[in-house]
């Protein structure tokens, strides 16, 4: 495995990381508890140290099997652990921004009972939530710092603006943003920022939810509840045909490297300057390619060239993120 050294002392992470989103069924279509647990102990034991969970990955459920997996003796030392806060749910599951002072101290003790653990390693907002000050969120993360309860503090979806603000009341050791080879380039000017002040990048959804794998075709059938069938644009009628044909050329370039599409994708995600890239999974078999994703580079020539196959297909596009879960009512 390759490492990154974080601002934070004693706090080293590799530079591919584990995303449990899937695990906690929300959105993907059901639920696999057991391979879940096993798939994390497999990600440590191939020498992956971050893993990555949230309370809002099936209203705790992805913590939950998170925590039974780092149960086990020995696990939870070599792991580290980032969750999220930020996130509520009403009693329908639909998930809601609050980031109050209250909101996070109540969420924070519930994740650490998830994850039966005494502290979180990243702890990040998981979207910002505009009806709250920056100021007052910010406050109250550097609280649960001081207090030992975290190792760092982390925001994910911020815009630069937003952590500049952020940076007036509590540091920010890490930046959580969207980042992949097919996706909109929303987050793009957090790459430099990051590297000018210090601050890891974790890229979530470096395989465009699962799409850069290279195994879907027209024909695919996603399950019920499976938010790629049912609310992604990347995956709906003509959008998802240049998808395909933008990855199908990716697989002929792998190809002449000795690779697969899914490994030079994350080394492209890593190339452009993500600390760590997040790659989803929820079956021990699911983590299989992930040794072929290290260990090599990509050249700025052979970077430009695969953004250049992508351009060929898919108009890149600066938006807003469909994933954006709404503000409270309140």
């Amino acid at each position: 495995m390759e490492y990154f050294k974080t601002a934070v002392d004693g706090l080293e992470i590799t530079r591919v990381g584990l995303g449990t989103w899937a695990m906690g069924g929300s959105g993907w279509g059901g639920i696999v508890d057991e391979p879940a647990v096993e798939c994390v102990r497999a990600a440590i034991d191939m020498g992956i140290t971050l893993v990555d969970t949230a309370p809002a990955y099936g209203c705790g459920h992805s913590e939950e099997l998170v925590g039974e997996a780092l149960s086990k003796p020995g696990y939870r030392e070599k792991c580290v652990l980032a969750t999220k806060c930020g996130l509520s749910w009403d009693d329908n599951g639909n998930v809601y921004r609050d980031s109050r002072p209250e909101t996070l101290r109540k969420e924070l003790e519930a994740s650490l009972r998830r994850l039966k653990t005494d502290h979180i390693d990243i702890y990040q907002v998981h979207w910002p939530d505009e009806k709250t000050p920056i100021a007052e969120t910010a406050q109250v993360m550097g609280e649960f710092l001081k207090e030992g309860k975290i190792r760092a503090i982390g925001v994910s979806n911020y815009t630069n603006a937003m952590i500049d603000e952020w940076r007036k009341t509590a540091p920010i050791h890490t930046i959580q943003p969207s980042f992949n080879i097919l996706e909109d380039k929303l987050f793009e000017n957090q790459l430099p920022y990051a590297k000018e002040n210090n601050i890891t990048v974790l890229g979530y959804s470096a395989l465009c939810r699962g799409m850069l794998h290279g195994k879907y075709t027209v024909d695919t059938k996603f399950n019920e509840g499976d938010m790629r069938a049912e609310e992604d644009p990347k995956y709906q009628g003509q959008n998802f045909v240049n998808h395909l044909a933008a990855i199908d050329e990716l697989k002929q370039y792998a190809a002449k490297l000795g690779k697969t599409v899914a490994q030079i994708s994350v080394r492209w995600v890593l190339e452009k300057g993500v600390s760590c890239a997040l790659l989803g999974a929820r079956r021990p078999d699911q983590l299989d390619f992930i040794p072929g994703c290290v260990g090599f580079s990509l050249t700025k020539e052979q970077c430009d060239e695969m953004e250049a196959i992508v351009a060929k297909h898919v108009p890149v596009q600066v938006g807003k993120d469909f994933l954006a879960p709404p503000l409270r009512e309140d």
